[in-house]
């Protein structure tokens, strides 16, 4: 019986001195940073990648300006579709949805050398991006394209011009009046008319007629042109003729019917997704009269849906509690799940994107002992390992 006893505690020191001796041989040790925890240990700090999503909004904003002359639209053009007021009106045209990739605030560790470890133990090379994402863990580092998918947007506007080029006419006009003077001598009544000339102001009504009766002039001075009425050969030169009358006739007509002008600006809104995120976030809040406004203002939301498609199924609670503890020989990295995010305003679907969200799948663990590993610089997955 205590032959028995010496073996058994005999076998619990053996096991003990193999325990040590593997941690002995350590090369490294990985714990979670804390941000109250100042490190004295030798090594350096490296994240996890988690993604943002970027939602940028192509929006119109389209100004009606009143014209000068409207008032007199219907009484003397006769029409009656016309601006009546000046306002400026928002609106969405397009919606791009794309993610960007940045080190999580959350999955910050710490790698702590083990100066007892052989020289080949002590030979690994860890490379990083700039941000402080991990890259590699290999003998040799290697050159590797790690450029983020970009989406590139240009916007076309008009030149700032004038709303109306020819309100700026002049506002007086010559008034003749002819007065007439009687001269009596005896019997005889001589009447002599004097003409006086005097400048005189024009009132809207009269400029508002003047500048109809031109749009009438250049309305039969196209009609010349187009029947041949000078009888002159213009060749190609017609079109460009016809073209200028009808872009002079817009222009007047501008001065009864008001003016629009458009532009287009781009507007970015940013959401970061948890681990838990899914269904209907509000992201912003829009109004057809303010643009894109804070949101304590007035305004309909804009909406993104995040359905989660759990592609790594049932993984992602089965490693919940990794990254929490400290990890000898190991590295820990991201297995990223794919989401369908779509952008909603007034129940319209603007636009739907498929991607890849880091923070929705969960943080898996390699050795670092005769492994070589590549990691995915936008994900944090994997990419390549290999084992000697």
């Amino acid at each position: 019986m205590k032959s028995n006893r010496i073996s058994f505690f005999g076998i619990l020191l053996l096991l003990a001195g193999l325990v040590v001796v593997d941690i002995a041989q350590a090369q490294i040790f990985v714990s979670q940073a804390k941000a109250n925890k100042l490190e004295d240990s030798p090594g350096f700090y490296y994240a996890l990648p988690r993604h943002m999503i970027q939602v940028d909004l192509i929006v119109q904003k389209t100004q009606r300006i009143k014209g000068p002359y409207s008032e007199y639209a219907a009484r003397i053009l006769g029409v009656d579709q016309y601006i009546t007021q000046d306002e400026t009106v928002y609106s969405i045209v397009d919606a791009v949805i794309t993610t960007e990739t940045e080190p999580d605030p959350d999955s910050w560790f710490f790698v702590e050398f083990d100066e007892r470890g052989s020289k080949d133990a002590r030979s690994l090379v860890f490379e990083l991006h700039k941000n402080g994402t991990i890259l590699a863990v290999e003998d040799s580092p290697m050159e590797r394209d790690i450029r983020q998918e970009r989406i590139e947007k240009t916007l076309v506007n008009a030149e700032a011009d004038q709303h109306f080029h020819y309100y700026a006419e002049r506002s007086i006009y010559q008034r003749i009046d002819t007065i007439v003077r009687k001269i009596t001598i005896d019997t005889t009544v001589i009447r002599r008319n004097v003409l006086q000339s005097a400048w005189v102001d024009r009132n809207p009504e009269q400029k508002a007629r003047a500048a109809a009766d031109f749009i009438q002039k250049i309305r039969e001075d196209r009609f010349n042109l187009l029947i041949g009425f000078q009888e002159v050969n213009y060749g190609q030169g017609i079109m460009y003729m016809d073209q200028q009358l009808r872009e002079l006739e817009q222009e007047y007509l501008s001065l009864f019917l008001g003016a629009e002008v458009s532009s287009l600006s781009e507007h970015s809104l940013y959401f970061y997704p948890s681990a838990e995120t899914k269904g209907i976030q509000n992201i912003g809040k829009f109004s057809e009269s303010a643009g894109l406004v804070a949101e304590s203002m007035k305004g309909d939301n804009i909406q993104l849906i995040v359905d989660p498609l759990g592609v790594t199924g049932g993984l992602a609670e089965q490693h919940k509690n990794n990254g929490k503890s400290r990890l000898a020989n190991g590295i820990y990295y991201r297995v990223p799940d794919a989401a369908t995010l779509s952008l909603m305003y007034k129940g319209k679907i603007l636009a739907s994107e498929r991607a890849y969200i880091s923070q929705f799948g969960f943080i898996g663990v390699l050795p670092v002992s005769k492994t070589r590993m590549i990691f995915d610089a936008n994900s944090g997955m994997v990419t390549t390992i290999k084992r000697e």
